[in-house]
Order: structure tokens, then sequence, then C-alpha cells
């Protein structure tokens, strides 16, 4: 058996039926005419809600661009019924479930704050500020720490206009438009970072760090510039941005996860920016998809489904952090 086959079936094996499992999408956010919604995001919906009554999970990471093409006006805005509230509408998605919330570049467009204090009027829209962590544990005692960070406020904004054309790549980022709240968030970040003491420390934002997709790698997001995911050995991290699934595994310890694919299908124009080996799986089929998250004590399983509810590709189990630290 190839040591492929040996890393998915041991991933597998990894999972048990009372595992904590948790969903994930980016790039969610409908259309910017009626219905407000297209067939991938309905898509992803509908399986989704499959899978939390299948898995039994009680929550999951909505990874940004929660609106096209320019996020919402107001806390009143029509968009987080039409676009959230009527689409995400499954039994198992809308009873005792939780999305957790961060913002994408169309978010910032528009009223980000709005998206904030949507989560007093949503029981199920958890968006506290534009970067806070919060933590579960497994039933085997396993806990994992979720660091959701804002990358617009450290990184800039990608989008030049309304209609979203011409934007930046993550090569021509521009960088923080406030300074100051920038430096706030990274030092919250780093002291965020090197409190935890969880068994597995999932770190989400937008924008990539490596991505071999149209917008590809995040410049500002780079070890060089970036280092706290390494630094404080996170186990993963998770974003959207560019309409795709991606797995990259660069040997720095960090499983990077692009989950953008619940929106139109998108281009490699970045493939050359990783080598072959690094690049472990990337699909992009415009028909939705999403991810789904199985957390023991053995390790981090994440899954990577189509819209059509197909399984895709499962990466290798995530050690524990504290088996990593072991083996230093």
């Amino acid at each position: 058996m190839s040591r492929l086959a040996l890393s998915a079936l041991f991933s597998v094996s990894c999972i048990a039926a009372d595992d904590l499992h948790f969903l994930v999408m980016g790039d969610w956010g409908g259309t910017d005419h009626s219905p407000w919604t297209h067939t991938a995001e309905i898509n992803t919906a509908n399986e989704m809600d499959k899978k939390a009554s299948e898995l039994g999970a009680k929550f999951s990471l909505a990874l940004g661009d929660n609106f096209y093409h320019s996020g919402v006006s107001s806390v009143d805005d029509d968009r987080f019924d039409l676009t959230f509230e009527q689409c995400f509408n499954g039994d198992h998605l809308s009873n005792d479930h939780t999305f957790h919330v961060l913002a994408g570049n169309h978010d910032h467009y528009g009223n980000v704050q709005a998206q904030i204090d949507y989560s007093k009027r949503s029981t199920r829209w958890s968006f506290p500020s534009l970067y806070y962590s919060f933590s579960k544990t497994a039933p085997d005692g396993a806990k994992v720490d979720f660091v959701m960070i804002d990358t617009v406020e450290i990184a800039g904004q990608s989008q030049l206009n309304a209609e979203d054309v011409g934007g930046l790549k993550g090569s021509e980022l521009p960088g923080p438009k406030n300074l100051t709240a920038a430096a706030s968030q990274l030092q919250w970040l780093e002291d965020t970072l090197k409190s935890s003491t969880a068994d597995y420390v999932v770190v989400a934002g937008h924008y990539p760090v490596y991505s071999v997709g149209d917008h590809g790698p995040t410049s500002r997001l780079s070890p060089s510039k970036f280092p706290y995911l390494q630094d404080y050995k996170v186990s993963a991290y998770l974003c959207g941005h560019d309409h795709s699934q991606q797995h990259i595994d660069t040997g720095d310890g960090v499983q990077y996860h692009v989950i953008g694919d619940a929106n139109y299908a998108t281009d490699f124009d970045h493939i050359n920016t990783v080598s072959k080996t690094q690049l472990k799986f990337h699909e992009s089929k415009g028909k939705g998809g999403f991810a789904v998250v199985s957390v023991n004590k053995e390790g981090m399983v994440i899954q990577h489904y189509s819209g059509d509810g197909s399984l895709r590709y499962t990466a290798p189990a995530i050690p524990p952090r504290t088996t990593e630290q072991a083996l230093v």
C-alpha cells in the first residue's frame, strides 16, 4: 500500500462517531441581485445540513465574504434574511446550531459593524467582534481553541469598487488602513496563541497564507511577516477568498486549508507558488463545497466535500500539539 493510501487510511481510522465534529464554509454570500443566492451556495447549505444531521455537528465556521458584493448596509438589511436565514434553513442548521462568523473583503466594503450587531438579532449568528476566540471540548476531553482573525484589517482591502472589478492579488495588498488597529489585533493574536494549552489550535481568517488560486498567497501573511502560526504551533489555518478547496503543507508544522468553494469556480493562476509535493489537494468545480472537521484525542481530520455531497479529499490526521511538542 502506498504512503498516501496509508495516510488516508490512518486519517479515516482516527474519526469516531462521538468525536467533536464541525463544519466550515467560505465565500458563501450569494449574489448582489435577486434572488440573492445561487446554486453553489444552496448546494452547500443543503449538504451541510445533511452532514450536521449525520454527525451531530453543532457549529460551523463562516470564513467571510458573507454578502456579495458590498456586504450589508445596516443591521436591518434584507440580505441577512435572503442570503443567510432563508438559505441555511435546514432543520439541523436551524436548531441548536451556531455559525461563528468572520469578515472578508466584501463585508468590509459595506457596513461590517452591522454584521457584528446582527449577533444580537439571530441566536445562530455569532460575530462578537472583528476578531475573537472561543473553545470547544470533544467528548473524550480533547480541547480545541478557535482563533478568528480579521485579515483585511491586517493586510488591507483587496476590493477596489462595488462591482469588485480589478481587485488586488494577495501579493498586491496595501497593508493596514489603520496601523494602530492592526497592531492591537496582532498583539491580541500573539497573547491568545501564547496562552493556549489546547490540544489543537485552529486559526481562521479570510485571506489565505498560501493559495494556488486566482488571488494567490498573501504576502503580508507570509511567515516572515506573520510568524505567529509557526511560533505558537497552530494546528491548522483555515481560510477562503479563493473560490476553491485546497490543502497545502509546506512542512512548517501548520496545515493550510482553503475552503472558499461555496461560490462560483475560479482558476488556479498561482499553481506554481508552491511545489507539487506541498500541494496536497486542489479543486474548484463551481458546485459548492465545504469541509468537515472531526476531533478527538488521537487527531484532527479535515475532509473536503463538494456541493453534491461527495467526499473529495481526506487530509492526513493532525496530531495533538502535545505530541508535536514532545517530539521537538
